[in-house]
């Protein structure tokens, strides 16, 4: 079952808290059986796979392990993006400080490869809408690494204070927008896609006439 999260709903319950989650609202509808696949940040939108047996579960998680499930997301980001196309590789790595990933050195053992593809759709003023296709699939890997190359996600505070200032937008500007997998029991290819959500559509808008 692919899903389509709108941004500030949680993925899967977190220890503690009460906010709402994806997880809890599909069962509610559908079952107890069903268990997500992946999971994508707080506040970005988009396709969430759950699946709805154990096996199929085993097999899909599998999939993104293994980096053969295709992921798919439409960023709007700052800057004049060059080149057009390309790939970014960092060593990233989690620190308790501000629940947070960053960049580090190749060689420390605490960091994990992340590995991301990018192509320019349009570019507009002072920004630039992005595709990006993950092929590792870390933790705020998008907005870390877009970050680090000079190309911070509109909206996103987290790891940009800078942006706390962005008029038009609550959230960084991020939606999972195509998941392409094999199906667990018969084999078919399958690709999801999910439209950008009125409020990044809005930003896109805004941004593409060059307001700030």
């Amino acid at each position: 079952m692919a899903v389509n999260k709108p941004a500030g709903m949680l993925s899967v319950p977190i220890h503690g808290m009460r906010s709402l989650n994806l997880q809890d609202m599909v069962r509610r509808d559908h079952g107890d059986s069903l268990r997500p696949a992946h999971r994508i940040d707080r506040y970005t939108s988009g396709i969430v796979l759950f699946a709805k047996s154990s096996k199929s579960h085993y097999k899909l998680m599998k999939q993104f392990r293994m980096r053969t499930a295709k992921r798919s997301y439409m960023a709007l980001v700052r800057g004049v993006v060059e080149p057009k196309t390309g790939t970014l590789i960092h060593h990233m790595k989690r620190i308790k400080k501000g629940f947070r990933n960053v960049i580090v050195d190749s060689e420390d053992d605490e960091g994990s490869r992340a590995e991301l593809k990018y192509e320019v759709m349009e570019q507009y003023p002072t920004s630039c809408l992005l595709r990006v296709d993950l092929v590792s699939g870390l933790k705020n890997q998008i907005r870390v690494q877009l970050s680090e190359a000079g190309y911070p996600l509109i909206g996103d505070r987290h790891y940009n204070e800078q942006e706390e200032n962005e008029p038009w937008i609550n959230r960084q500007a991020l939606h999972a927008a195509e998941l392409g997998i094999i199906h667990p029991i018969d084999g078919r290819e399958l690709t999801f896609r999910s439209p950008v959500p009125q409020d990044m559509a809005k930003l896109i808008s805004i941004y593409k006439k060059g307001k700030e």
